[in-house]
This record gives C-alpha cells, sequence and structure tokens, in this order.
C-alpha cells in the first residue's frame, strides 16, 4: 500500500510502513517548515507567541506543517499517574514564559490525546489552513479555557469555532484515515531524528541544501536568520494589522502573545488591550497563571 498524506508518502501494510517526505516540483521556491509538536506540550504552548509573530511578518516566504510526535497510546496508559507532575510543569513554564495557561485541566477534566490528535489529522483533510485554525483552538480550549475535549461533541463544537465543514470531519475522525496520517508523522520524527519538541525542520525544494533543524526554543533573530539563509536575501517583514484587525482574526490572545508580536512593553500592551475593552471589542478572562482576552465584536 502507498500513502501520500500532505507531501509525505508512506509504504507498507499497517503496523509496518515506512513514510518519508517528498517536495513538489510544482511547487515555488519559499521555504517549508515542518514544525513536529504535542499539542498537549508545554513547551509547544509557550513557542506560539513566536511562531505567531513568524507568521503575521513573513507568511510571503515560508509555508509550515504541523506534525504530531507523541506517544499516544503511551500516554493514555500513564495519564492518571502523571496529572500532577504535568499540572507542575504548566504552572513552572507560565511562571518563566508569562504564556498563560490552566493546570487545573490535569485534575478536573485530563484530555485524551489519541482523540485529541486524531482529530487534529481528520481536521487538516480540509486543508493545511483548517488544519492550523483547528490546531489552535484546540490548544486554547486545553490550556486557556480548561477543557479536557474529552468527548466526541465537544471536538465537534472545536471544529465549529475552527469554520470546518461538520459532516466531513466526523467521517474522516471515525475513518481510518487519521490514525494513518499519525503513522505518517510518528515515521518522520524517527527519519528527522526529533528528540526534543518542539522541533522545526527548515528546508527548501533545492536538492542543493540541506535542511536544517532547530530543537527547542531561541531567539526570534534565529528563525529570520535562517529564512534569510534559506531565501537567498533578507526577508521583508509585512506591516502588522492594527490590534482590532487581529483580534478579529484570532479570536483569542493572551497578553504575552500581543506583547510579544507587537513589541510593546507589559504597560503598553495592557493600556491597548482596555483601549479594546473599552470599545466592547475583547474582554479579558483571567487565569491563575495570567490573562487571555476574547473577542466579542460580532
Amino acid at each position: 500500500m502507498t500513502l501520500y498524506y500532505e507531501g509525505s508518502m508512506c509504504e507498507g501494510t499497517p503496523g509496518h510502513m515506512t513514510c518519508s517526505y517528498h517536495y513538489s516540483s510544482k511547487r515555488n521556491c519559499r521555504v517549508e517548515i515542518l514544525a513536529f509538536i504535542d499539542p498537549l506540550c508545554v513547551e509547544c504552548w509557550v513557542i506560539e507567541p513566536l511562531m505567531k509573530k513568524f507568521y503575521a511578518e513573513y507568511r510571503d516566504y515560508f509555508t509550515i506543517r504541523y506534525l504530531l510526535t507523541t506517544q499516544h497510546d503511551a500516554g493514555n496508559r500513564c495519564l492518571s499517574h502523571n496529572a500532577k507532575s504535568i499540572a507542575g510543569e504548566w504552572n513552572k513554564k507560565a511562571r518563566l514564559t508569562g504564556m498563560c495557561c490552566d493546570s487545573d485541566v490535569w485534575y478536573d477534566n485530563p484530555p485524551s490525546p489519541y482523540a485529541i490528535a486524531l482529530a487534529i489529522k481528520s481536521a487538516e483533510f480540509q486543508g493545511k489552513m483548517a488544519g492550523n485554525r483547528f490546531l489552535r483552538r484546540i490548544r486554547e480550549q486545553i490550556f486557556l479555557q480548561k477543557n479536557g475535549l474529552n468527548q466526541f461533541k465537544d471536538l465537534l463544537e472545536v471544529a465549529r469555532l475552527a469554520k470546518l465543514n461538520l459532516e466531513e470531519f466526523n467521517s474522516d475522525f471515525h475513518s481510518s484515515r487519521p490514525i494513518k496520517a499519525l503513522q505518517c508523522d510518528r515515521r518522520l520524527a524517527n527519519e528527522f531524528a526529533v528528540s526534543e519538541l518542539p522541533s522545526l525542520v527548515f528546508s527548501t525544494v533545492s536538492t542543493d541544501e540541506e535542511a536544517i533543524k532547530v530543537s527547542g526554543h531561541y531567539g526570534y533573530e534565529v528563525y529570520v536568520q535562517i529564512l534569510t539563509e534559506l531565501s537567498g536575501k533578507p526577508p521583508v517583514p509585512r506591516p502588522l494589522p492594527d490590534l482590532e484587525e487581529y483580534f478579529r482574526q484570532q479570536l483569542f490572545l493572551t497578553t504575552k502573545e500581543v506583547s510579544y508580536i507587537y513589541e510593546w512593553s507589559e504597560e503598553d500592551t495592557l493600556k491597548e488591550l482596555r483601549k479594546l475593552q473599552l470599545k466592547q471589542v475583547i474582554e479579558p478572562i483571567n487565569l491563575k497563571s495570567g490573562t487571555f482576552w476574547k473577542y466579542i465584536c460580532d
């Protein structure tokens, strides 16, 4: 059996497949980024401000595809024993980075890693942008809204928030397609020797250029420099949208994300956020680890 999935090819039989990533000669010469993450990994969550800024400024120069690498089956078996340690790690990262998250979800409503991974892969069958929107909505529900998404109706509601075709999502989720997609993701992680999350692999369609793997967290300028090297010239950043428009696009943003993306001090960030609050564009949702803001204008 040969399965093509968003640029990857898997061959073999279920449980004995090998996967590789292939570039189409029909694509343009933009840089391609493979982002290896675990949707429940707090390290992958706290890099969100950087990824949002990078996309907002330089999306004309790259495409990004998220791949899931966690060993979901083992995670499900050990979840009840690990809840306390996972919650502690979330709290520690929130204090260190300022990126808020509500660790109580691990005590009150622990998420199922496997079901969430299948849902994310199901969303991706509706296109890369749809999959990325769904991934962000999933993580907002878990990290910010303390929703473990343990029933299919909860996942279906997230699909609605992400503006997916609900009938297609339902059909794909209950098929074998997302399972095969997860198998491809795991094998690609092995192929790129991914041992730390998050890991980003930058590459171009040119066979003369080697892929560049960045594991963990680095300063923003490192990612811009890699983009410059692979593009062959300094990329020109897009102007950032005004904050109200950006909220309209994103729906939810943390204080940390706004501060990082717009390069404002915490004082200036709160001043701008409160202006939008007074205009009844957004409302604050306070967590023990910080504040995120919800777009309410529509």
